[in-house]
């Protein structure tokens, strides 16, 4: 059998048995999988994500992003995808992690990075999500960070360094740009940005194309353009993901599917019904019995 890595080895200490697990560091988790996972509908936030062991796919509108130990994700916006993991047996289980960004931490290395290297030139193209052959440095960085792990007060005294100098890896990297994307107004994101921060506050609430382009400052048509160039959805598929997806949470935590349905802004709870198990292949109802067991 090939030999872990020291990056598997810390992650696999640390995750043990758990499928997923939220370290005491905000943001940062940590995942393990025995089997290989279907296609799977999901939510990323702004995150750097990486993999000891396995690969990931990931799918958003008609691109997709494939990730192995070579590399590491970085995602730029909140964005509903769909994610596969592959090549795991039983032996050798996926692991892998994500570290959410940290706006406030990635300004400030913004400010002192330019202050000594010409800032980036915009990308060409208004990727969101991109990987990139990970460095030795951040993989030691990240090493590092897990082998805090185990001391909380090691963790809370050198966790946010060591998490400074992951981000300012990342800023250095040839994919650094969509790590300024989180934050300032950079590239072909910075422009839907701002809709994807007020969709992500006000979905549960009645939403539609126009009201989305009046807080844009756009014509409905211009955004609808701009929103899937960027997000290869559009601002209502946009809408909808999030919606059902806020309503799995529910479902899981022992709402009624009626309940869920009216919480996440659906007036109809047919509707809700029918789009919930379109997009996830199984009933609200047997959500919420697996929920409830």
């Amino acid at each position: 059998m090939e030999s872990m890595t020291d990056l598997a080895v810390a992650i696999s200490r640390a995750v043990g048995q758990h499928s997923a697990l939220s370290t005491r560091l905000p943001g940062l988790n940590l995942y393990r999988s025995a089997t290989t996972v279907v296609r799977t509908p999901m939510v990323y936030v702004p995150t750097i994500c990486l993999i000891a062991q396995g690969r990931k796919q990931v799918h958003y509108g008609d691109k997709s992003c494939s990730y192995d130990p070579s590399h590491y994700l970085i995602n730029s916006l909140t964005l509903p995808i769909e994610a596969e993991i592959l090549d795991v047996t039983p032996g050798r289980p996926y692991l892998g992690l994500s570290l959410a960004v940290d706006p406030q931490v990635v300004s400030q290395l913004m400010l002192e990075l330019d202050r000594h290297l010409a800032p980036p030139a915009s990308a060409e193209l208004p990727d969101i999500i991109a990987a990139s052959g990970i460095t030795r440095p951040l993989e030691h960085a990240f090493i590092r960070l897990l082998g805090l792990l185990e001391s909380p007060l090691d963790l809370e005294i050198l966790g946010p360094g060591i998490q400074r100098e992951i981000f300012y890896e990342v800023l250095k990297g040839p994919h650094g740009h969509l790590l300024r994307n989180c934050v300032a107004s950079h590239a072909g994101a910075s422009r839907i940005a701002p809709v994807v921060h007020f969709i992500e506050k006000h979905f549960e609430q009645p939403l539609d194309i126009d009201a989305i382009a009046q807080q844009a400052g756009m014509s409905a048509s211009s955004l609808h353009a701009h929103f899937k160039e960027v997000t290869s959805l559009s601002p209502m598929q946009f809408v909808k993901s999030l919606r059902l997806h806020r309503a799995h949470m529910l479902l899981l935590s022992g709402q009624l599917a009626s309940e869920a349905s009216y919480r996440v802004g659906y007036g109809s709870p047919s509707q809700f019904s029918r789009e919930f198990k379109r997009f996830f292949g199984v009933s609200p109802r047997d959500v919420q019995t697996r929920g409830a067991a």
